[in-house]
């Protein structure tokens, strides 16, 4: 291999948000589009491996829904109730999650262009399906406000559709290819340097799209930015994503963005591997989540409840639990349902590990907590809970504890029907919140606050959100950026 190579547009990392990049930028007019990947091929594709790629975007409902789904039965299309989720939703959601902190100009950019970007995706050849996450009411299916799509095949699927769509246009995709530094300044870039397999070499190009991810599975880096024991958190996702790109954006002079000391941090089973924690066999589905915990209540080792399961649906905590799962004697906690609780999980098929007895007190010695304080805690809850109004699973509803410090503000239900049953769980970290700035072209910005000319980034590399993110943003955020990334890269160069 030549020390010395040229192409028109390169693309740092092969996940969905590359992918996507590369193929705007191909389909803008690049004749040659590198994408360069860490990881062997076996183990390429970031974290969409090990994802559903759900998309959060602007819709009218159940009609325009139903143009991504042409081929479902239309008795089966009735079943699902699907209202529309407007700019304003979208908004109102960012700005609570974030607690107001997120880049209000890249907010205005990430929502008002999702509609079109995920049109753009099947426009592209990228087919769909409903998500699993539903609640089943009378023969009904209740979607979560603004989650109603996924690709069809989860991340697995999307990475291959990706991946012939990319082939089909001739771009091209070296494996176990890491890049070792940027060729450039704060000014401008020019190209990389390319730890190949047969060697070191440079290669140039009119842009670079960094899509290399966040650098949540560095643990030297957890421990520097992030709060706590992070060092010792579970990875759910690709173990490649250390973060050595995003180095060397900063160490070049791009502005750091985003929260640094957070990330997308929920709950999973105790026992999951340090990283790349399975999917269903579907791809649907990570078997180790653990996001019932709204039918419930959770408990640390101590047998004390720590925070509000109910808060809202799971969709818009479960980015944070994790954290606060982390945050516990020995970052372990408990999650405790009865018998009813259980016929609700969205994931009844998940082999979750746990304990079950047919009372709380046995239960307790079953998981190594004090019986009498477990007990006493589910009594309290148990007499907190209301009688109105009514349960309802499918929605926020209101139903809130009376008189706890740490109330439950919906789905309030004692914990009375045997067998009663826990799931040891611990915090599992998906992607991190700190990177680089980026404009409404996806232009990374420096520390001059002036755009790096010929470098763009998209994905978890970007410097977003603070705090949490509605779920299945991140999905949107990597087509809209990639999509402005991969076509300014060509038009501006």
């Amino acid at each position: 291999m030549t020390d010395r190579q040229t192409c028109d547009v390169i693309v740092i990392g092969a996940g969905s948000a590359a992918f996507e990049a590369a193929v705007a930028a191909r389909r803008a007019g690049a004749e040659r589009v590198v994408m360069l990947e860490k990881a062997p091929e076996a183990e390429a594709g970031g974290n969409a491996r090990y994802s559903g790629t759900g998309f959060r975007f602007v819709h009218g409902g159940a009609a325009e829904i139903r143009e991504f789904l042409p081929d479902m039965p239309r008795a089966l299309f009735d079943t699902m109730q699907i209202n529309p989720y407007t700019a304003a939703d979208y908004h109102a959601d960012l700005e609570r999650m974030t607690q107001g902190r997120i880049d209000r100009a890249l907010a205005e950019v990430l929502v008002s262009q999702s509609n079109a970007a995920v049109r753009w995706m099947a426009a592209a050849g990228v087919k769909w399906e409903p998500v699993t996450e539903h609640a089943l009411v009378d023969g009904k299916r209740y979607f979560e406000r603004g989650v109603v799509l996924h690709v069809a095949g989860g991340g697995p699927g999307q990475l291959a559709q990706w991946r012939e769509i990319a082939t089909g246009l001739g771009i091209e995709i070296r494996f176990d290819s890491p890049v070792c530094g940027i060729i450039g300044d704060m000014r401008a870039v020019e190209g990389v340097r390319v730890a190949g397999r047969d060697g070191s070499y440079e290669l140039r190009a009119r842009a670079v799209i960094a899509c290399s991810g966040g650098f949540q599975a560095n643990r030297e880096m957890r421990a520097r930015y992030l709060p706590g024991a992070t060092d010792f958190m579970k990875v759910r996702g690709t173990r490649h994503d250390t973060g050595e790109v995003t180095r060397f954006l900063l160490d070049l002079g791009a502005r750091p963005a985003g929260q640094w000391q957070s990330g997308h941090m929920s709950p999973i089973d105790a026992s999951a591997p340090d990283f790349e924690t399975p999917q269903n066999a579907d791809g649907l589905g990570n078997t180790q989540s653990r996001y019932d915990y709204p039918q419930g209540i959770s408990v640390n080792a101590l047998g004390l409840r720590f925070f509000d399961e109910g808060e809202a649906q799971h969709s818009y905590t479960y980015a944070k639990t994790g954290r606060a799962v982390l945050a516990q004697p020995g970052a372990v906690a408990f999650q405790i349902y009865d018998a009813k609780g259980v016929k609700l999980f969205r994931y009844p098929k998940h082999a979750a590990t746990f304990e079950e007895a047919d009372t709380i007190a046995d239960l307790a010695r079953k998981i190594g907590v004090e019986p009498r304080v477990l007990v006493d805690t589910v009594e309290k809850f148990n007499a907190a809970c209301p009688a109105e109004p009514p349960f309802d699973p499918r929605r926020p509803d209101g139903r809130k504890t009376v008189g706890l410090d740490i109330p439950k503000s919906n789905w309030a239900r004692p914990l009375d029907t045997p067998p009663f049953r826990a799931l040891p769980v611990t915090g599992g970290i998906t992607f991190t919140f700190g990177g680089v700035e980026v404009n409404g072209a996806a232009q990374v910005m420096n520390v001059a606050d002036q755009p790096v000319r010929g470098l763009y980034a998209s994905g978890d590399i970007l410097g977003l959100f603070f705090h949490n993110y509605p779920s299945f943003t991140g999905q949107t955020r990597n087509a809209v950026f990639s999509k402005l990334a991969g076509e300014h890269a060509v038009r501006a160069n």
